[in-house]
């Protein structure tokens, strides 16, 4: 029983966010379980140089681990449902900013949801093409 309730856990933990401040006023949004708690006291965050890959490794939650092959395109409509509703939450919660929400399903490998802010001057954190000319990955990204 412990391992499906880590799974809703999990699921759950998606539309919980909290915000960070860097030492440039910066406004970062994170999952609520973040270990981070505070930007401006912390030397190695005090001036991120890279706010879109610091948020896209902060808010990266494996949902599922070693894919298989029969899980593939249940796992791609489910993510593509998952990232949805996570956008529209972040859309709700932060009116004013804009959002990069991805989802990776790998064979063999994990069930991948993050995301990211939309960064002025900044390139998005992954880009879909480079990853699904490869059959066993495919990576969705929703933008809103």
């Amino acid at each position: 029983m412990r391992n499906r309730l880590k799974h809703f856990q999990a699921l759950a933990g998606l539309f919980a966010f909290k915000t960070l401040k860097d030492g440039k006023g910066n406004e970062y949004v994170v999952y609520q379980d973040s270990a981070i708690e505070d930007l401006t006291g912390l030397s190695d965050y005090a001036d991120i140089e890279d706010k879109t890959g610091f948020e896209a490794l902060e808010n990266h939650v494996h949902l599922l681990y070693g894919i298989k092959r029969i899980e593939y395109k249940p796992l791609i409509a489910i993510g593509s449902d998952l990232a949805k509703a996570l956008l529209a939450s972040l859309k709700y919660n932060f009116p004013e900013k804009i959002f990069i929400v991805y989802v990776c399903v790998h064979i063999g490998e994990d069930f991948i949801i993050r995301f990211h802010q939309k960064w002025e001057g900044e390139s998005f954190y992954m880009n879909p093409d480079d990853f699904n000319s490869e059959k066993d990955v495919r990576v969705i990204m929703f933008q809103g």
